[in-house]
């Protein structure tokens, strides 16, 4: 299974994809509680996959992306909004997935497959 890094600046969003991801076999690389985090978490132990919140403080999600992929560019994206539109600043990152809340585990794990 991929190694996943979670970044959400809720803390219980956070305890809850660790707590589903880990009962369907899914390692996690890494929780971060903002982009900043994030990125540095990532240069740490890289995941594979990051599920990330678009709405973070410090740095939001597509910047986060935008600096992990420089360094790692095969990492893919699943970018969870509150409704935001961000096709206007995703800049042409190809291996993002927008999700918009709410959403269900099962569609997160069809993602994830």
């Amino acid at each position: 299974m991929v190694a996943l890094g979670i970044a959400d600046d809720e803390p219980d969003i956070l305890r809850l994809f660790k707590l589903m991801m880990e009962r369907k076999g899914y390692p996690i690389a890494y929780m971060a509680r903002n982009g900043d985090e994030a990125v540095e978490k990532n240069r740490q132990s890289p995941a594979e996959i990051v599920i990330m919140d678009y709405c973070m403080p410090f740095m939001d999600g597509v910047e986060a992306a935008k600096e992990i992929i420089k360094e790692f560019p095969g990492t893919r994206f699943i970018l969870m909004t509150s409704g935001e539109d961000v096709s206007g600043v995703l800049g042409g990152l190809d291996k993002v997935t927008v999700v918009k809340k709410p959403f269900t585990f099962k569609s997160m794990l069809k993602l994830l497959e």
